[in-house]
């Protein structure tokens, strides 16, 4: 009887589970669609559309060799500017991020008729602004300046970009942190710099550890700054995706294989980084 009990019926789980399944299959069907596109020849992709390797069609790694052998000089470029661009980028619109939250959240800030809370909705409608109103003007400093087509200049250009949002997200992390273990600090003698380092940013781990991936994630993908600010030097993955659209018609294989690889580095980001902010959070409540 216990376990006919166990085991009843229960149609609200069922229709949960299949509702939970065939979102599964949307959201992830885009990613096979590439997969499989990645391996097909030409003539596969112009005849007719097929799903199933080995019965559809015979999967070929000649996209693989085409990208790989022939541009692997172009592919490292592309890969490494993007990676030292996203990286540097964003770990320095969080640390400026964690300050300017820091301040906004432990200090009274005034400025005309506007007080912090103002000042918080300044910095995330710098954000929302399209980044086209304001490329041409990077364009023309970065023209004088001569940090045109350099990963500086284009690591300078998505800290500005990323700063707001971070400033917005750490602000509400940091308000978190009891006010009372930085006083405890202090009157051990810390300085108030060495609370915050000491203090704060470990028991706002989670938090920080978002924002970078966000931002990571944000810059690894941009592509207007990329595509105004760089020629042939600096330029990232987006452009070089945009690359495979010639004269002759989208070449999806190549498309397909450069899109897979593309994703690969913020798939890895987000899982090693994970453990941290789970690490973070237990952090924070033994503290």
């Amino acid at each position: 009887m216990t376990n006919a009990r166990r085991f009843r019926f229960k149609p609200h789980v069922v229709l949960t589970y299949v509702l939970l399944i065939l979102w599964s299959v949307v959201v992830y069907f885009p990613i096979y669609w590439t997969v499989i596109t990645s391996f097909k020849l030409p003539v596969a992709i112009a005849e007719k559309v097929t799903y199933l390797p080995w019965v559809d069609f015979e999967p070929s790694l000649h996209a693989w060799r085409a990208i790989l052998s022939r541009n692997e000089t172009t592919v490292i470029r592309h890969f490494a500017n993007g990676t030292v661009v996203s990286l540097a980028a964003s770990a320095v619109a969080v640390l400026l991020g964690a300050m300017a939250g820091y301040g906004l959240v432990r200090f009274q800030y005034r400025f005309g008729s506007w007080r912090n809370s103002e000042i918080a909705f300044w910095f995330i409608s710098q954000r929302i602004m399209p980044p086209v109103a304001v490329v041409l003007a990077f364009l023309i400093m970065y023209r004088v300046l001569g940090l045109l087509d350099t990963r500086l200049g284009l690591t300078i250009a998505y800290i500005s970009f990323n700063l707001p949002l971070a400033i917005w997200i750490l602000r509400d992390y940091l308000a978190e942190v009891p006010v009372e273990l930085e006083d405890a600090a202090r009157i051990d003698g810390a300085s108030r710099l060495r609370a915050f380092w000491s203090i704060v940013l470990p028991l706002a781990a989670p938090g920080l550890v978002a924002t970078f991936i966000l931002n990571f994630i944000f810059t690894w993908n941009e592509y207007l700054f990329a595509l105004i600010l760089t020629f042939q030097e600096a330029g990232t993955v987006p452009l070089l995706l945009a690359s495979q659209v010639t004269g002759t018609g989208v070449q999806w294989w190549r498309m397909a294989v450069l899109a897979i690889l593309s994703i690969i580095p913020s798939i890895t980001a987000a899982v090693i980084l994970e453990r941290y902010i789970v690490a973070g959070l237990f952090t924070g409540g033994v503290k």
